[in-house]
């Protein structure tokens, strides 16, 4: 997502993907809760327990959320009392992305971020939010065991605009809208959000280069402008039709960006008023998406639901860079010009039929055919005082197209009003065949169990343990040739990938200790095989593969504590992860870290909400991170400070929403750490190079109002 949680920042620099996947527990969600027990206070929040199952129930009315100011449903769910919004993940196919929310009980028919989803119901539509707990969901929330259920005011016509102004440290300010509207069209519930920005994010670079003994060999001052543009429109209109329920959803889009970056190098020492070069870099990027799906379920008199779900995505990228080296300045010594155009394809169709309602064994069955399909073609050439060379990169033009389909079943058993036992069973069988400059087809075949337990040992006590073995969704991108012009690397495709797998074991603690305060502690241990990594390929070039098998484990932590005893209406939020991994590297001979994996992590924020004055404000950080990337031939690691943002609220004047948000106020400076080898990093070390990239701080103000 972009600043400020509205358009998408697609960077041209490829986003590698995290290793290994979301636990893939299967549950079956009940439509409905009964016979409310006990209301805990006087916000409105009820909690309450089937008859004859293991999980819970707790309501929290929209009265509730009047003290946080919501204006949809994304800051409602956001504020929920022990409740980690998931937006899902990509991964393989529709049930493998699944979040932790639903819509009127189902989840929304695409594939789309969850957040936008949320952000175009407006509050004024939300008639309460039920949060279930412990055997609560089938493929519709496949692999979450918390589940929000966001309940709407069926025929309701409410709109949300938001106009906000947003201005960085180099003076420069960018306005970005949003507008979304539900109402009622010939019979169609409809809701729609329309968002346009133009945004801009500076960035100051300082690099030094030393040689094999750490002796400074050169130094540069880079300025880059980065600079975006977008505008994307999403849609959904539902009817009952057919004898059920009918639900349309689409997505158009366009997100454009360019960034022209000036270096000044200086040779031998640190900069001064002369440089001896200059690097220019220019980077220009289009996108263009399209999507529409279809989703249609029917409720049986005898509760067996029926789902039948097709969804199809298009995207176009054109990505074109040129890196330009003058020394001295206004002599070209060297340039480089890079050309990259992908089209993408993905369809699928999904069929589920289950058991709902309150019986104790709840059966699902269900099957999903999925196509994806990359073409990327690849130009890269150098000039120099020998003139103009096209570099042979293998797979630089490739495509790839993939044919999967897989069959699955659930099944949710409530053993008890204290136990529920739930597991599920899917195997798959895909092909990828790959063609263009290299050709090769793979067969894939992968049995994927998963198995919850989940024990209600108080009413607000909840203990979970989960197993289950989950398939990763391998990004085309990596079967072709990359170039990240930046950083002057170049990674070969890979034809011959396979997706990684992961076992995890995983057991948490949910305690909710008043209405409003909660702890959640997870640990987990994951062994993960055919791991994603960059290593020398047996084309000879060096790109990403896979490495071969590691551990991942670690715990998660995450508080809510009312401070009411302390200050009236105030609360702190803190969240921890700690996270170690281990990779036998085959390139030193040792095991090491898993790449892109932060080692620790804290989060916190400190609200207070004056209610009767309509006004809330508040201090959030993020804490310091380093987090290590391992190449054939360089380690580059990446660290970043505490970072804290400031914010005030208020709906007191003319019935609007403003907000003045003032983030990274005490520096947004990250240090970069690339170190060289030679021939790998098994070898002699021949250099480094730091950066410290300076991002700066943001302050934006925005209006937001209802209608």
């Amino acid at each position: 997502m972009t600043d400020g949680g509205s358009g998408r920042n697609l960077s041209h620099t490829r986003k590698r993907r995290l290793v290994g996947a979301l636990s893939c527990a299967v549950s079956l969600f009940a439509l409905s809760t009964h016979s409310v027990v006990a209301a805990e206070d006087e916000q409105d929040i009820q909690t309450s327990t089937e008859q004859g199952r293991a999980s819970s129930s707790t309501v929290y009315d929209s009265d509730y959320f009047d003290q946080f100011l919501p204006q949809n449903a994304l800051e409602m769910v956001q504020r929920l009392p022990g409740f980690n919004f998931d937006r899902g993940s990509d991964a393989r196919g529709f049930g493998g992305t699944a979040g932790n929310v639903l819509i009127d009980g189902a989840r929304p028919g695409s594939k789309n971020s969850l957040d936008d989803v949320l952000r175009r119901i407006p509050a004024a539509q939300v008639a309460r939010i039920e949060v279930l707990r412990g055997g609560v969901g089938a493929s519709d929330t496949q692999g979450q065991t918390v589940v929000a259920n966001v309940i709407r005011i069926e025929g309701a016509s409410t709109g949300t605009s938001v106009v906000r102004l947003v201005r960085k440290n180099d003076g420069s300010i960018r306005p970005q809208t949003e507008t979304s509207y539900s109402t009622t069209i010939d019979g169609w519930e409809t809701s729609s959000k329309l968002d346009a920005a133009l945004r801009r994010q500076p960035r100051d670079i300082s690099f030094r280069n030393f040689d094999e003994n750490n002796e400074l060999v050169a130094s540069g001052e880079e300025e880059r402008p980065e600079n975006f543009k977008w505008m994307w429109y999403t849609g959904e209109a539902s009817k009952d039709l057919f004898g059920g329920k009918l639900v349309l959803n689409t997505v158009l889009g366009v997100d454009t960006f360019d960034a022209l970056s000036s270096r000044d190098v200086f040779d031998g020492g640190l900069p001064d008023s002369s440089p001896d070069g200059l690097v220019l870099i220019d980077v220009n990027r289009d996108y263009y998406e399209a999507s529409l799906g279809a989703d249609w379920t029917k409720t049986t008199s005898k509760d067996w639901k029926i789902r039948l779900l097709s969804f199809t995505q298009m995207s176009w990228r054109d990505f074109v860079s040129q890196f330009i080296d003058e020394t001295p300045q206004g002599t070209q010594v060297f340039r480089s010009d890079f050309d990259n155009s992908q089209d993408r394809l993905e369809s699928i169709f999904r069929g589920t039929y289950g058991k709902v309602g309150s019986a104790k064994l709840k059966p699902e069955f269900g099957a999903e055919v999925a196509y994806n399909q990359l073409e990327s073609s690849f130009d890269l050439f150098q000039e120099d005082e020998n003139g103009v060379v096209e570099l042979d990169v293998p797979s630089a033009n490739a495509k790839v197209s993939e044919i999967r389909a897989e069959a699955f079943t659930n099944l949710v058993w409530n053993a008890s009003d204290k136990l529920t036992i739930d597991g599920g069973l899917t195997w798959e069988i895909s092909r990828i065949k790959v063609t263009g400059d290299s050709d090769n087809t793979q067969t894939f075949k992968f049995l994927k169990p998963s198995a919850n337990v989940t024990y209600n040992w108080k009413e607000n006590l909840q203990l979970q343990l989960r197993a289950s073995r989950t398939v990763g969704q391998l990004n085309f991108e990596d079967f072709a040739a990359s170039n990240d012009i930046t950083d002057e690397r170049v990674l070969a495709g890979n034809p011959q990938l396979s997706p990684d797998q992961t076992w995890r074991l995983e057991g948490s603690v949910d305690w909710r200790f008043n209405s409003k305060g909660s702890l959640v502690v997870t640990l987990f241990h994951e062994w993960r095989q055919d791991v994603l990594e960059q290593i020398q390929l047996p084309s000879g070039g060096a790109g990403l593969g896979n490495a071969g098998n590691a551990t991942f484990y670690g715990i998660e932590a995450d508080m809510i504590l009312p401070l009411d005893f302390i200050i009236p209406g105030g609360r702190l939020e803190a969240g921890y992860r700690l996270r170690e991994s281990s990779l036998f590297d085959p390139i030193i001979g040792r095991d090491r870290r898993l790449s892109d994996i932060t080692k620790q992590f804290i989060s916190a924020e400190f609200r207070h909400d004056i209610v009767a004055e309509r006004f809330s404000w508040g201090v959030a950080m993020d804490g310091g991170f380093e987090e290590p990337n391992f190449f054939v031939s360089e380690q580059l690691d990446f660290e970043g400070p505490y970072r804290f943002n400031f914010y005030a609220e208020t709906t007191r004047w003319f019935g609007v929403k403003m907000r003045l948000e003032w983030n990274r106020f005490t520096g947004n400076a990250f240090d970069r750490d690339r170190s060289f080898f030679d021939p790998d990093r098994g070898g002699a070390f021949v250099g480094r190079e730091l950066q410290v990239r300076d991002f700066g701080n943001t302050i934006r103000f925005e209006v937001t109002t209802q209608f």
